[in-house]
């Protein structure tokens, strides 16, 4: 039972990472974009969200007696790893210099372990008062 919950971490830890390497940067706040792109972009928006939030309600049923605070650090230190990722898998290429701002990286930042945190704790204040 035990060697399978940590199958189960592992599997959230590297599903969170991989999206935040897909994903990144959902949007770009230092390069326009083309009108069309515009499209694309809000779409991988959605989908984000959509992601970040599955994320925190598989931790929430995951690590129900956890804290806070280690569900914000497991949250960050996955996102931190998928960017990692992504700029390695696109190093020397020119995509790195506009992608990987000091704007682009904060909101990624923010928006993946924020949204997934606060779905972890409405989930696990909800399933406390019941």
């Amino acid at each position: 039972m035990k060697n399978k919950k940590r199958m189960l971490i592992g599997g959230i830890f590297i599903c969170l990472a991989f999206i935040t390497c897909c994903m990144f940067p959902f949007l770009n706040l230092t390069k326009e974009t083309p009108i069309r792109m515009e499209v694309i972009n809000w779409l991988v928006i959605v989908v984000s969200i959509m992601f970040y939030h599955s994320i925190g309600q598989s931790e929430a049923k995951l690590f129900p007696n956890s804290s806070a605070m280690f569900i914000i650090l497991f949250n960050l230190i996955a996102t931190i790893v998928g960017m990692g990722s992504r700029f390695l898998l696109e190093f020397g290429e020119v995509s790195n210099t506009y992608n990987f701002t000091i704007p682009n990286i904060i909101l990624h930042i923010v928006v993946a372990v924020v949204l997934s945190s606060v779905t972890w704790l409405f989930l696990k204040k909800s399933t406390d008062n019941n």
